[in-house]
């Protein structure tokens, strides 16, 4: 079992890392270091996609848990090249670049130094957070001897014992579902709302926020989203033997969307405008629910 695991993480793990470095060279022709953004969806695709490419038998299950991270990271990936192509460089990125100047480090240094912090450091999570992908891909089936007695076989040989969609699949898709719907819709949301407010030059205080439709429940639906797509794959998961053992990748995905580069991360300088502090007031952070009343 042990050795199956392995040659699933090596084989996704060649194929992110290998296109993180092609993406990266990419990056240093056209000086965007924040092109790896757009990454961080498609590494899920293709970890789902080498999995279920490498499975003996592409049973209904194994389908499904291949398609939720697939689907996701489609989504996503579109998503953000369409916001972010064409802006050029973030200016997280621009400001990680200056401080680490003003240490003396030339831009080429510091453009090299980030294949292995920022392009290598998100493809880690990447295969860490991916782990009921690959560990359930590779316990999904129990090997075992068979014996053809009419020919011809209706199965491959030396593999039976599959595993099939039962009530935690279920119930790990439809949360999925509900975290993709929430994702979606609240990036749709925004997008909107930051065209219609294009061409505010007001006060930085007073700046309009968004606080209708999901983001009225919550300040953070596509994050909320996030993780409820994560728990639900990790659900899934659990249908596979050892899938309950992944369990730290969701933590970790929630912890990563609420604590570390998320809604906390987001709202250190956003926390700072009087109307943004009134929606922070009356508005949850992550679990929707209803809003408080106006004070």
């Amino acid at each position: 079992m042990l050795t199956g695991i392995l040659v699933y993480f090596i084989h996704a793990a060649v194929v992110v890392f290998g296109s993180l470095i092609a993406l990266w060279v990419v990056s240093l022709i056209a000086k965007d270091a924040s092109l790896i953004d757009i990454f961080w969806g498609f590494g899920f695709l293709l970890v789902g996609g080498v999995c279920l490419t490498l499975v003996p038998v592409k049973t209904p299950y194994l389908i499904l848990l291949a398609a939720l991270p697939i689907m996701w990271g489609a989504r996503l990936t579109l998503y953000l090249g369409k916001r972010n192509l064409g802006h050029g460089e973030d200016k997280r990125y621009v400001s990680m670049r200056k401080r680490a100047e003003k240490k003396g480090m030339s831009e080429t240094t510091w453009r090299i130094r980030t294949l292995f912090t920022v392009y290598f450091g998100q493809g880690l999570l990447i295969m860490i957070v991916s782990a009921p992908i690959w560990v359930a891909m590779a316990t999904a089936f129990k090997k075992t001897e068979t014996i053809c007695v009419v020919a011809p076989c209706d199965f491959p040989p030396h593999i039976f014992g599959q595993t099939d969609i039962g009530i935690l699949a279920i119930i790990g898709a439809l949360l999925w579902l509900v975290g993709f719907l929430f994702e979606a819709i609240g990036d749709a949301q925004l997008t909107k709302f930051l065209k219609a407010n294009k061409g505010y030059d007001g006060p930085i205080e007073t700046k309009p926020v968004l606080d209708t439709g999901l983001w009225k429940y919550t300040r953070h639906p596509n994050y909320f989203g996030n993780a409820c797509m994560w728990w639900g794959i990790w659900l899934v998961t659990c249908q596979a033997p050892w899938g309950w053992a992944t369990i730290l990748a969701p933590i970790l995905m929630t912890l990563m969307l609420t604590k570390v580069s998320g809604r906390d991360l987001l709202e250190r300088d956003m926390g700072r405008r009087k109307t943004y502090q009134d929606y922070i007031a009356r508005t949850s952070g992550f679990i929707p629910r209803r809003p408080k009343p106006n004070a």
